[in-house]
């Protein structure tokens, strides 16, 4: 039985390859793994005579049915993959210039700028900014951001944690450029978007009753919760007028902050004790006034029968 063990430059050209399975040319392994292009090619002739590695031209690639063994060989303990990540970051805000954003995109070193029309009479366009990491897609009321990376760890919380890192770094980045801030008063309005959600939808699909992009959860006879799928603000959704006055009612707290309910209930409550104090008080007030009156009245008459008993005495 042949051993077989793979030296440290192998090691690399391999990882390499592990982690983009759709391939890759021998200047981006150099550029990942900072080996001599010389080097890559001697060793990835070797791994190939060795049925580990399949050139496509210009393309190379781990083997079908080899990853398994290469993860073996690598001793790679990093069983958990994320791949396939992408990003909606919703624009509460946009700078002034955002709407004619394409001049600013396309100064943006080591990126490659698009301007594409999309929607019904190019209702929609947005501007597409890629590089070897990222795609990003502008629109008007939002940005998409997907992941060309993929994340390994023996740890399914470590892959999410680094995505999300790169995500916010990358975020962060533009912020830089853009001289605006992306997350208004602090709130990341970013929503991730991922394949593997689809396993919790087929799970819930087998214990709940469907209809459309929503399932039914019965709690009991008087609580029901439909878990719908669509877009919380999507024009799509069964009651769109709904959907309007929600989208309203967020961007209304988002951007103008008003009282929550408990605080205005509290308001309410502390005027209407004010408003009962002042009406004791008032009443208190005029309870006095009544009692002065009466006073001021039997003072006069008393001066009044004074006078009239100084003229019986004339």
């Amino acid at each position: 039985m042949k051993v077989y063990k793979v030296g440290v430059n192998d090691q690399k050209i391999l990882r390499q390859l592990i982690q983009n399975p759709e391939g890759l040319r021998v200047s981006s392994i150099s550029k990942y793994s900072s080996l001599k292009q010389v080097t890559i090619y001697k060793r990835l002739n070797l791994l190939r005579k060795d049925g580990l590695i399949e050139n496509i031209f210009p393309i190379w690639k781990i083997h079908n049915g080899q990853v398994e063994k290469c993860r073996t060989l690598l001793e790679d303990n990093n069983i958990f993959e994320l791949h396939n990540l992408s990003y909606v970051l919703k624009l509460i805000k946009v700078p002034d210039w955002w709407n004619k954003r394409k001049p600013r995109l396309m100064k943006l070193k080591d990126w490659q700028f698009s301007n594409h029309n999309f929607g019904k009479n190019n209702s929609n366009p947005y501007q597409q900014l890629i590089n070897e990491n990222f795609v990003i897609q502008t629109y008007p009321e939002s940005i998409i951001i997907i992941s060309r990376k993929r994340y390994y760890s023996n740890n399914p919380y470590d892959t999410i944690t680094q995505a999300i890192g790169d995500v916010l770094d990358l975020i962060d980045y533009l912020k830089e450029r853009f001289k605006f801030d992306l997350f208004p008063s602090g709130f990341q309005a970013l929503e991730i978007r991922n394949n593997d959600f689809n396993r919790l939808k087929d799970h819930l699909a087998q214990h709940c009753k469907k209809e459309g992009r929503r399932f039914l959860v019965e709690l009991d006879k008087n609580r029901k919760v439909w878990v719908d799928y669509s877009e919380p603000f999507g024009k799509e959704a069964n009651y769109p007028e709904g959907q309007e006055i929600l989208e309203k009612v967020t961007k209304d707290f988002l951007l103008n902050k008003p009282m929550l309910n408990s605080e205005l209930q509290m308001m309410v409550q502390q005027v209407t004790n004010n408003q009962l104090i002042f009406d004791a008080n008032m009443s208190s007030h005029l309870k006095v006034l009544e009692n002065l009156g009466k006073a001021v009245t039997e003072l006069r008459n008393e001066i009044k029968n004074l006078n009239n008993s100084k003229n019986v005495i004339k």
